[in-house]
């Protein structure tokens, strides 16, 4: 049985519940060892199920959330293409940035059981992976992994992993990946 997670591990605040994948990735243990089956079960569907993204410290969302706020990083829309933030009131900012980026603190990921992932397989050597809409999207470099691991979860064969923001219900955006 999995132990609970104190206030300043679900902040993000503190990572000893969290082990060190060979990628350098850190997860809960029971979600690395999920995380290993679907990898496994993903490379004989031919995928290079790969993690762009796992825990992430209070810290570095502060960051991520201060260079959106303060216009150094962008600020995408569902399109995936760039807002610009000079035409939106304070209120719109915070929606616009809110849409993709929990505020410090609040995010699933400090929890050390939320990644983002891409087919590693399907990558260009010369390509920057963007974890946009259009990545994802039908057609998208990483549809077909994304179908396969829709398959999965419809079929409850996820090892548990599913996706909080399925839906859009006006909040946080789908992120697929």
């Amino acid at each position: 049985m999995a132990r609970q997670l104190t206030p300043l591990q679900l902040t993000g605040r503190e990572d000893s519940h969290l082990v060190e994948l060979p990628c350098g990735n850190r997860l809960r243990a029971e979600a690395a060892r999920a995380f290993g089956r679907l990898q496994a079960e993903a490379a004989e569907a031919g995928f290079a199920l790969a993690i762009a993204s796992s825990f992430r410290s209070y810290e570095r969302q502060r960051t991520i959330w201060n260079g959106k706020a303060g216009g150094q990083r962008p600020v995408h829309d569902d399109a995936g293409r760039p807002v610009d933030m000079a035409t939106l009131s304070r209120g719109e900012q915070l929606r616009a940035i809110l849409r993709y980026s929990a505020i410090p603190g609040t995010s699933r990921h400090h929890w050390g059981t939320d990644l983002d992932v891409y087919d590693a397989a399907a990558l260009p050597a010369d390509y920057r992976l963007q974890l946009s809409p259009r990545e994802v999207a039908p057609g998208g470099l990483f549809d077909p992994l994304h179908r396969w691991l829709d398959e999965r979860m419809a079929a409850g064969a996820s090892h548990g992993f599913f996706r909080p923001y399925a839906r859009d219900t006006g909040g946080v955006a789908p992120e697929r990946w």
